[in-house]
C-alpha cells in the first residue's frame, strides 16, 4: 500500500511540472521584446483594420475589416473583392498576434538566412486606421525541423527563428496568398432577421406544385403561398409559424463544399435546366439575390440493365451565382433551402430525410441526356 501511494504520490509530481511548463510554454512573451527589430507581434489586433500579403512569385492578398468584425478579401491581380473565409481570417490574426522570436540567426548562418529571405518569403504588412503600418516584416523558409521560421523585419539586418508558442509546426503557410484559400465557402452569410422573403422556384414541370415564396410579415410573423398560380392556396390560418421561423433562421449560414474556378465546366453546367432557382432579399440588399441549384449527377450510371439512366440519389449539387460564385455543396447541407409548399402546413415539425432528394435521367442514343426530373419526398 505504501508503495502504491509513492508512485500516485510520483505520478501527480510530474504531471503537475509538465503542467507547469506547457502553460509557460503557451504563455511565453518575447525573449527579445525590447528590440524595435523583433517585435514582430501585435496583440491587439482589434486595431488592425487590414494586412497585405505578397511573395516573390508576385502572389499577392489584401484582406480589409469592414463594418465590425466582417473581412473582405481582394484579388490584387485581379481587383475583385470578395467576402474572407472567417477561418482564415482567425488563422491569420491569431498569427499576427501570437508571432514571438525563439533566437537569433547565429552570425555564421545569417548570410544563408538573408538569401533564402530574400528569395522566399512572404511580405506582411499590418496596417491601423492610417496609411503608416503597424509592422512590415518577411516570413521565408521553416528551419530546426518545422518548428520555426526565418523571419526579419523591413529594413533590418538581423534575422530571427520565429515561431508561435504552443504550436508545432510552419508558419509561413498559415499567410495564406490563393484566392481558393481565402475566400469565404459559404455562398450565402446573413442576418436571417434582415430577411424579406425567399422565393424556391422548381424548375421541371412536375416538380413546380412544391415551388413557393415565403415573406415576413413581422419579427416573427410570416406568408407563405405556391409561386405556381394554378396551385390551389392553403388558408392562411393554416401555415405552421414555427416550420416557417425554422425555414428562415436555417438561412443564415449555407456552406458549400469548395469553391469551383473551372469556367469551362461551369460553362457546361449552367447550359442545363437547374433544379432549382432561389431568390432572396435581406433589408440591407439592393435588389433581390439569386442562386441557381444544379443537381450533379453521373450520366453513365448502369440502371442495372447495362443501360444508363437509372434513378439516382443526388448526394451534392453545383451552385451557381455567376461567373466568380460556382460552388460545390452537398446535399445533406443544403438540403434544408430545398423545401416544398405543403412542408409549411403540416402540422409537426418539418424532418428532413438523408434521401429526399432523386433524379430520373432520360438518356438519348449518343448518351447525352435531358434535364434532370427532381423528386422531393416529404415526411409522412
Amino acid at each position: 500500500m505504501r508503495n502504491l501511494l509513492v508512485l500516485v504520490v510520483l505520478f501527480v509530481a510530474i504531471g503537475g511540472i509538465a503542467w507547469w511548463q506547457v502553460n509557460q510554454n503557451s504563455t511565453q512573451k518575447d525573449t527579445y521584446s525590447n528590440n524595435k527589430h523583433a517585435m514582430f507581434a501585435v496583440e491587439d489586433v482589434d486595431q488592425i483594420q487590414r494586412v497585405f500579403l505578397a511573395d516573390r512569385n508576385g502572389r499577392q492578398a489584401l484582406v480589409e475589416r469592414e463594418e465590425g468584425l466582417h473581412w473582405t478579401y481582394t484579388n490584387k491581380a485581379t481587383g475583385k473583392q470578395y467576402r474572407a473565409n472567417p477561418s482564415a481570417i482567425h488563422t491569420l490574426l491569431e498569427t499576427i498576434q501570437r508571432l514571438r522570436v525563439r533566437e537569433t540567426v547565429n552570425k555564421a548562418a545569417t548570410p544563408n538566412a538573408v538569401r533564402s529571405l530574400a528569395t522566399d518569403a512572404t511580405k506582411v504588412e499590418i496596417y491601423g486606421e492610417g496609411d503608416t503600418p503597424l509592422r512590415v516584416y518577411y516570413v521565408g523558409a521553416m528551419v530546426n525541423g518545422a518548428t520555426g521560421n526565418y523571419i526579419i523585419m523591413e529594413d533590418a539586418e538581423q534575422p530571427y527563428i520565429g515561431y508561435l508558442p504552443g504550436f508545432q509546426g510552419t508558419i509561413d503557410t498559415r499567410y495564406l496568398l490563393n484566392e481558393a484559400d481565402w475566400r469565404d465557402k459559404a455562398f450565402i452569410r446573413l442576418d436571417p432577421k434582415a430577411l424579406e422573403f425567399v422565393e424556391v422556384a422548381y424548375q421541371d414541370p412536375s416538380q413546380r406544385a412544391a415551388s413557393f415564396r415565403i415573406n415576413r410579415k413581422n419579427a416573427n410573423t410570416y406568408a407563405v403561398a405556391p409561386v405556381d398560380e394554378s396551385v390551389p392556396k392553403k388558408p392562411e390560418e393554416t401555415l405552421n409559424q414555427a416550420n416557417a421561423e425554422t425555414f428562415m433562421e436555417d438561412f443564415d449560414v449555407v456552406h458549400s463544399e469548395m469553391l469551383l474556378q473551372d469556367k469551362a465546366q461551369r460553362d457546361t453546367v449552367i447550359t442545363t435546366m437547374p433544379f432549382a432557382v432561389i431568390t432572396y432579399k435581406a433589408n440591407y440588399h439592393n435588389e433581390p439575390q439569386v442562386v441557381r441549384i444544379y443537381p450533379m449527377v453521373n450520366p453513365y450510371a448502369d440502371r442495372g440493365d447495362g443501360r444508363p439512366g437509372h434513378r439516382q440519389k443526388i448526394q451534392r449539387y453545383f451552385v451557381d451565382i455567376d461567373e466568380d460564385n460556382f460552388f460545390l455543396a452537398q446535399h445533406l447541407v443544403i438540403r434544408s433551402m430545398l423545401w416544398g409548399y405543403d412542408f409549411f402546413f403540416q402540422e409537426a415539425p418539418v424532418q428532413l430525410l438523408e434521401d429526399e432528394a432523386e433524379t430520373t435521367q432520360a438518356f438519348h442514343n449518343d448518351k447525352t441526356y435531358a434535364p434532370q426530373r427532381m423528386r422531393l419526398i416529404e415526411d409522412d
